[in-house]
């Protein structure tokens, strides 16, 4: 699993003057419609689940489950967790396929979010 950290100017995405953590919960729901709009462009199939911090992504050609899961940590950035849902008893050409994948997705992330300039301080976890 992957791990995006960022800094997030959370005031920029409300229109409403919220503050505070209620602004970084708009700019929460707000990363989740982005990537789920934008990462078509790099080939994903994004869609929301039941919740708006979760989003699950999946590649046409592939079978691989990919994931997406953005939230607001304890100290106001925001995290966005990138996750593969493959069978652990696949063939090594697929878990190389998979990794490769994930190594895609996360560069659309990345490219993604960079585009927001309320978005900066980006860096990989793990």
């Amino acid at each position: 699993m992957r791990t995006l950290q960022f800094t997030a100017n959370c005031e920029k995405h409300t229109q409403n003057n919220a503050q505070g953590k209620n602004a970084c919960l708009v700019t929460q729901a707000y990363v989740t419609d982005l990537l789920s709009a934008q990462l078509a462009e790099y080939g994903f199939k994004a869609e929301s689940t039941s919740s708006e911090e979760n989003l699950a992504v999946s590649v046409e050609n592939h079978p691989i489950g990919l994931g997406v899961n953005c939230r607001l940590n304890e100290d106001g950035l925001l995290t966005c967790q990138i996750s593969a849902h493959a069978d652990e008893q696949q063939v090594w050409f697929k878990k190389i396929e998979t990794q490769s994948m994930i190594k895609q997705l996360a560069n659309a992330v990345e490219n993604t979010l960079k585009k927001d300039e309320a978005f900066s301080g980006f860096e990989w976890k793990g």
